[in-house]
């Protein structure tokens, strides 16, 4: 592999900024380099232990054994196939014979085993492996899970979008133990692309691996085969929204995430650049604290749901063409773990609102509104919500503070009554759990019993029937205890230059099958 000294691309990096390129002119179409730019660097490598975007840049070089799709649903990536033994506590799986990693050595069921040794010791979302005791060789692509209890949630579980259970070489694991994948020679996975040139801060360089294996199946998500038409993809570092987007409009980057909501109608009325709209990258909801007054009060705590208007705040958001009311506590796409139930607990009636605060223990105390301007989407809610909370009567004081602050604050209960929240949810069945905790991990002093039994079943049971009803159950369950309130999703926006295409519109920005002409 090629290595490249940081401080020499430094210097280039000062020579294109100082001749002008940053300032519009325009390269020349290289149709087998494309362009594109992060607001945040890579950092790490190892997909393993991270859950911190971008994410979908490391999916180009690791890969799981199972990718959820577009409906979130988990889909055989490495595996060719899998069973279960009578007794639901042995899974056996068969790799594919055709996976190559990017060192030209064959993968087999001896990597898998080492990878998930070294995922039980240190990857980021290890806990939710806890009913698996071993993962043991059998055969040269034969594994099987040894569970110590019943895990119909298994699939799933190997099919996150972050903090991945990826197979690595076990020559690799041998070398670097739990240590970070700080050295190129040990980047090596058995994805679409390799790693060719890391500039901390700066950039990545992707080349297309040639030998690259296809898992069959129509691209959806991270799932399905992942074309790599393009040869190199250089990933640039600019965290700045408004130096994104203006080298995007000059041509000097083909490709960007996160177009700001209100730079959107710009990028997406210039002749020369498009915005691809995918599915909700951001979800905004509110969260109460139970745990002490006045908002222990169930009663109180209606009166504000009841009081809400869901699309006036989202409104202080933005254009309605980029987000959507969802009172759900995950994304609404076509996954089986989202349900409607919530919308019938949501209905605005501010005369019935105040009478709601007039029949609570409410007795006009001050309430301490948390909130943070560098949480920009969730903060731009919260002049119109203190203006709802004081229509009905609710003495409420905005306390603005910093993000760090923010998030020092919101795991104190001391400091803080109601705080706007905000975030993704493209996680497993489990996390479900954290709309019933505090920022401390403990569970609010409302949660029932019925709701630890239900993510238990959900996690457990094999029976899909089974774990629908009480997906659908712990929604209601949610709902009716009314700890926390969802609004709506935000459109993640992704800007092109004209002559990209095929930019994805579900999730993430996945750089694969993306085509420039």
């Amino acid at each position: 592999m090629k290595r490249t000294v940081a401080v020499v691309f430094a210097v280039v990096l000062a020579l294109v900024f100082v001749s002008g390129a940053w300032a519009g002119g325009a390269a020349e179409v290289d149709t087998d380099v494309l362009r594109v730019a992060y607001p945040q660097d890579v950092a790490t490598f190892d997909i393993m232990g991270t859950t911190a975007p971008p994410n979908e840049v490391r999916h180009m070089v690791f890969e799981p054994l199972f990718a959820p799709d577009a409906e979130l649903q988990p889909q055989p990536h490495l595996v060719e196939s899998w069973e279960v033994s009578d007794d639901d506590l042995t899974w056996t799986f068969t790799l594919r014979d055709d996976i190559m990693f990017h060192d030209g050595n064959q993968m087999t069921a001896e990597d898998v085993e080492a990878s998930f040794d070294r995922y039980r010791q240190m990857g980021a979302r290890a806990w939710e492996y806890d009913r698996v005791d071993e993962v043991v060789a059998t055969g040269e692509l034969t594994f099987e899970f040894r569970l110590n209890s019943p895990f119909g949630a298994l699939l799933e579980t190997l099919a996150p979008t972050s903090g991945v259970f990826a197979i690595y070489p076990k020559w690799v694991i041998d070398e670097i133990g739990t240590d970070d994948l700080t050295q190129m020679e040990h980047i090596v996975g058995s994805g679409p692309y390799t790693v060719e040139e890391i500039v901390p801060e700066e950039r990545v360089v992707l080349r297309r691996f040639e030998d690259y294996s296809q898992p069959g199946g129509e691209p959806s998500f991270l799932a399905g085969n992942r074309y790599a038409p393009i040869e190199t993809i250089e990933i640039q570092v600019i965290e700045d929204d408004a130096t994104r987007v203006a080298a995007l409009e000059a041509g000097d980057i083909d490709l960007i995430q996160n177009v700001p909501l209100d730079d959107a109608a710009r990028v997406e009325n210039n002749p020369n650049t498009d915005v691809t709209i995918s599915s909700p990258g951001y979800r905004v909801y509110y969260k109460f604290n139970v745990a002490r007054e006045p908002f222990d009060d169930p009663v109180l705590r209606e009166a504000v749901r009841t009081a809400v208007d869901a699309e006036e705040l989202m409104l202080a958001i933005g254009d309605s063409e980029y987000w959507r009311i969802n009172y759900a506590m995950r994304y609404q796409e076509e996954q089986w773990m989202w349900s409607d139930v919530a919308w019938d607990y949501y209905d605005r009636d501010m005369d019935r609102a105040r009478e709601l605060v007039e029949e609570s223990d409410y007795d006009g105390q001050q309430i301490r509104f948390l909130s943070s301007p560098g949480r920009d989407l969730e903060f731009r809610t919260v002049i119109p919500m203190q203006e709802i909370l004081q229509d009905i009567g609710l003495n409420v004081r905005i306390s603005s503070v910093d993000a760090a602050t923010f998030n020092e604050l919101r795991a104190d209960l001391d400091e803080w009554e109601i705080k706007h929240a905000g975030g993704g949810s493209m996680v497993g069945l489990a996390y479900l759990d954290s709309s019933a905790q505090d920022r401390t991990g403990e569970f609010w002093p409302n949660v029932t019993d019925e709701w630890h039994d239900l993510i238990e079943q959900v996690v457990v049971d094999t029976d899909q029937a089974s774990r629908e009803a009480a997906v659908e159950r712990l929604h209601e369950l949610h709902a009716e205890t009314n700890n926390e309130m969802w609004l709506g999703d935000v459109f993640e926006l992704a800007g092109s230059r004209a002559n990209v295409s095929n930019v994805p519109s579900w999730f993430k920005l996945v750089l694969w099958n993306i085509e420039k002409e």
